[in-house]
């Protein structure tokens, strides 16, 4: 049972965190004890013999079951005896007379053995104990058959055998006997009387308890004055269990329990004089989230029936969006409505003469102009015509076949004044129709356009004007090709310092070093949109860096694209190498005191805090996935990331559990100009491009 202080009885929810203790466990006691009968005597009247007793298991005097003594404790029945030495010859002493059955003063129950003769005779033993204490009982002696020497045989005659038992009584047996009660120890609420209850014999003789059967034993205690005492009685409350709502406002439930001064648990109706505490009681849980509505978008038509849209989502206050499930689908605000400005006048399309073919030979384009007209054919804008309507701008054209040819510049001045250097001249693939040269594309070269011969004329060549005394000079060597088939590329050449003979020197000035890269550019590139389009149009299976066509007429820039040899590559944006650019991080430590602000603002460990933010970690990004259409980043993609410690921590995600005091933690970057520009040589720092692209970073602090 569950107890109090005062060391009452209380009720068991008061005992809940406590380890209760078992209510029952093994154990082994017998249930009676062994008696024993004493010893016959020996089986031989000479020699050594055995002697035996009966052994008997007993509750009260009553004889029962083996089972219910302990068998480790059970006396022996039967043990070693020696008797005299026997004689070489029997000889019969002259008193001694043979046993005769009319004579019962002979018979052999009268002495310890019979008297010796030459005969089998019977031999008894002396009679046990007898068998009860009280009433009718039994006593028993070991009767033997033996010849004349003393040994044991079965030639006696049955006829004459003595008895074995015999009955005993040894008076009546006592009874219990008990008195009138005696008075209540309590005048109500639940008291006890007892009476005597005594074990004695019918002649008034009092005994042992042990002496009358125990399980006849009336009882000497009972209880008395049940009822119940005035003022008792009292009401018991449960502890209020959990709001009924995980949101708003809610209701809590207890349970109440009429009890009497000990904690039992009794009927209601005896407390229904007292004053009934209350059940339920109102409570507030959390702020339950909301829908929140953007403004409407402007209507997607100038004219006629659009339709408007806006940015539906899930708030909660003081935390910002929520999953979207938390607010049910049952109110969400609409997401878009039709709209309708003015009606629509009617326009169309007047195109204009095509002008000439814009190639001097081979295939080429012709274009003309193209307008939006209103009534009376007044220009009018563009978008108020029908797009897929709209006539071509563009068509093929061709003139006469072209022929190519090499045009070779002049040589440029030897790049050393002295010693060995170089000449360089322009070469470039040109085309004539007939006998007119038209040069083709001067800033070309071979590689681009296999119509000219092969190989081409030399673009570099080695000069001498004289040796040079030693002396360190700067050595160049012949550019490279370019590092794009098309668009900006680099191209690189060798410089280093030498002396006229050619060794390596370290004398040569830094300030007359020629440059070793420079830009170039072959062609303009043909930009797809997609890392998808890549795969498709250009046939490329290898993940790496792609330019493409991000928003048309906004960026132009370098992708990496990734899972090129499956059917859906994704794209993303390579990051700068950097623990200080390119990392997300939540803080695990936090103050023991969250309303002070540790060291001017500054983050140190050596702080009053501990470390059991189970969310803290720290992940690195090297790129970042970008969703090519709406230049969203997908912050929770890891596949180029590296957590150092900790959890996995999304892109752009900050976590601090440090302060809740109003000091900064931490650093938001500032954005930069517009607009933002990049090629593959240098990584972005995502920071930047995540601002320049006017996508939304959040800092939680």
């Amino acid at each position: 049972i569950c107890r109090d202080a005062q060391g009452g009885v209380a009720d068991e929810s008061y005992c809940a965190h406590l380890p209760r203790p078992p209510e029952s466990s093994a154990c082994f006691s017998s249930c009676g004890q062994w008696s024993s009968w004493e010893w016959s005597p020996c089986s031989v009247t000479c020699g050594v013999g055995r002697a035996t007793r009966q052994v008997e298991c007993s509750n009260y005097h009553h004889q029962v079951d083996e089972s219910f003594c302990d068998q480790y404790e059970r006396p022996s029945t039967e043990h070693e005896c020696m008797a005299t030495p026997c004689p070489s010859e029997y000889r019969q002493r002259p008193n001694d007379q043979p046993y005769s059955p009319h004579n019962p003063a002979s018979h052999p129950g009268h002495g310890s053995w019979n008297v010796p003769s030459a005969d089998n005779q019977w031999r008894t033993g002396p009679w046990g104990g007898c068998s009860s204490t009280c009433a009718g009982g039994s006593q028993r002696r070991v009767v033997v058959c033996q010849d004349a020497q003393g040994r044991s045989t079965s030639h006696c005659d049955q006829r004459v055998k003595p008895a074995e038992s015999k009955s005993c009584d040894s008076g009546p047996c006592p009874l219990w006997n008990y008195g009138i009660w005696g008075e209540c120890t309590q005048t109500c609420g639940g008291g006890r009387r007892t009476r005597q209850v005594v074990c004695q014999r019918p002649n008034g003789q009092r005994l042992n308890d042990h002496n009358c059967d125990v399980l006849d034993k009336p009882p000497d205690i009972e209880q008395c004055s049940l009822h119940l005492c005035p003022g008792s009685t009292s009401w018991h409350r449960r502890p209020w269990k959990p709001c009924s709502v995980s949101c708003g406002r809610g209701t809590k439930q207890r349970e109440i329990t009429c009890v009497y001064q000990n904690q039992t648990q009794i009927e209601e109706e005896h407390c229904s004089h007292l004053s009934c505490p209350r059940t339920q009681k109102a409570c507030r849980a959390q702020g339950c989230p909301s829908w929140k509505a953007n403004r409407w978008s402007k209507c997607s038509a100038t004219c006629g029936v659009g339709v408007q849209n806006r940015d539906v989502y899930c708030r909660l206050k003081g935390s910002g969006r929520v999953r979207e499930e938390l607010c049910g689908s049952h109110n969400r605000p609409a997401t878009a409505q039709p709209c309708q400005v003015t009606e629509c006048l009617h326009h169309t399309w007047a195109a204009g003469e095509w002008q000439d073919c814009n190639a001097t030979c081979g295939e080429g384009m012709r274009n003309r102009k193209v307008l939006c007209v209103g009534a009376e054919l007044t220009p009018v804008q563009d978008t108020l015509c029908d797009p897929s309507s709209c006539p071509a701008l563009h068509q093929p054209c061709s003139r006469a076949p072209c022929y190519h040819m090499w045009i070779t510049g002049e040589w440029s001045q030897c790049s050393a004044s002295c010693g060995v250097g170089y000449q360089q001249r322009i070469v470039s693939c040109s085309m004539k129709p007939s006998s007119t040269l038209h040069p083709y594309d001067a800033q070309s070269s071979a590689l681009s356009h296999p119509h000219c011969p092969e190989p081409p004329p030399p673009s570099t060549r080695q000069c001498l004007l004289w040796d040079c005394p030693q002396a360190a000079y700067w050595k160049v060597g012949p550019w490279s090709k370019c590092s794009q088939t098309c668009g900006a590329g680099v191209m690189e050449r060798r410089v280093e310092c030498l002396f006229s003979k050619g060794q390596p020197s370290k004398h040569c000035r830094p300030a007359e070093r020629p440059e070793s890269q420079a830009t170039c550019r072959e062609r303009e590139c043909q930009l797809l949109t997609s890392c998808r389009e890549v795969q498709m149009i250009q046939g490329v299976r290898m993940d790496g860096e792609y330019y493409l066509k991000v928003k048309s007429r906004i960026l132009q820039v370098c992708i990496y694209c990734a899972e090129m040899q499956t059917d859906f590559p994704k794209e993303y944006v390579t990051l700068r190498s950097g623990q200080t650019d390119n990392y997300s991080e939540v803080y695990g430590y936090r103050l023991l005191n969250p309303f002070d602000c540790p060291y001017n603002d500054s983050r140190r460990q050596d702080c009053d805090c501990r470390n059991d933010y189970s969310a803290a970690g720290y992940t690195l990004f090297h790129k970042v996935r970008l969703d090519i259409i709406s230049l969203r980043i997908m912050t929770t993609d890891l596949k180029f990331s590296q957590t150092l410690f900790g959890r996995p921590v999304p892109f752009a995600t900050a976590g601090d559990c440090y302060s809740a005091a109003k000091c900064p933690q931490i650093y938001c970057p500032k954005p930069l100009p517009f607009p933002w520009k990049n090629n593959c040589e240098k990584p972005v720092n995502y920071n930047q491009l995540f601002i320049s692209m006017k996508l939304l970073i959040i800092c939680n602090v």
